[in-house]
């Protein structure tokens, strides 16, 4: 019964907006970023914001195949077409929901052995991983492309009476320096067509102090220890890498199971 009131809200809230039927990649994101702006937020019964918005098609009459087909056009393709639609998909996202609110275990089980150093939070999100790592004692610097993420990370902060240095820039606009972390943290990151090349492989790897410890969580994992592995990099050494269906602690915060993958690499002196 609760499936079906969720269900009926969600189509509700779907004839508040506009009942075309886009067609060319152009429409489908407009349609997107229409609904986009006055997006669900109540009776989301812990849905994703793709899933939320795939519901909303369907009360307009579009057939799950093709609200599917829209789904992967508009993560994919459309959201990396160009810096706006980048940040408006983002944005978009941690309006529905302010995303999970508990660091990392892995994070936590792998400082625990470690002296507070300088840490970078790769595309931190609502800033759960910075605050916790500044709060022992880490030099932390947390950078995202959404003001919106972004926002809720100062507020967090500021109500925990916490401080690091937040950033509002991309993968490859962002000054990973030579030899300045003892920590990168990559936390369910997603990266984009030719990131993995010029920013994840060796630009990444020079950034590490010796010593540090690159630690990611999330799908990613796999095409960053694919791009490190073969370029024969000086101390390194992968201490962990583990591939299982575990519940994800990323936006379903611990309630869904789905692919995890883990990785720890370590820069030898």
């Amino acid at each position: 019964m609760r499936n079906r009131t969720v269900g009926l809200a969600i189509c509700g809230l779907a004839l508040c907006c506009l009942p075309a039927a886009p067609q060319t990649p152009e429409e489908i994101w407009r349609h997107f970023e229409e609904w986009g702006k006055n997006p669900p937020k109540e009776d989301i019964a812990g849905k994703t914001m793709m899933e939320l918005y795939a519901a909303h098609l369907g009360c307009e009459g579009v057939s799950e195949e093709q609200a599917q087909r829209r789904v992967k056009l508009i993560t994919g393709e459309l959201r990396q077409k160009s810096r706006a639609h980048n940040v408006f998909f983002w944005d978009t996202m941690f309006r529905i929901r302010s995303g999970p609110e508990h660091p990392l275990r892995l994070l936590a089980e792998t400082v625990r052995d470690l002296p507070p150093g300088r840490a970078v939070d790769v595309a931190m999100g609502n800033g759960r991983n910075s605050v916790f790592l500044a709060s022992l004692g880490w030099q932390v610097t947390g950078y995202d492309i959404s003001p919106e993420a972004l926002s809720i990370a100062r507020r967090r902060a500021e109500a925990l009476g916490v401080h690091y240095e937040i950033r509002e820039c991309g993968h490859r606009e962002f000054d990973f320096g030579h030899q300045r972390w003892d920590l990168i943290l990559l936390s369910y990151i997603v990266a984009d067509e030719g990131d993995l090349e010029l920013v994840f492989g060796k630009t990444l790897w020079d950034s590490l102090r010796p010593g540090g410890v690159i630690l990611c969580e999330g799908n990613f994992c796999e095409g960053l220890v694919r791009t490190l592995f073969p370029l024969r990099l000086p101390g390194f050494r992968l201490e962990r890498y583990s591939d299982a269906e575990e519940l994800r602690e990323d936006w379903g915060a611990g309630s869904r199971k789905g692919r995890v993958i883990r990785a720890l690499v370590r820069k030898q002196p």
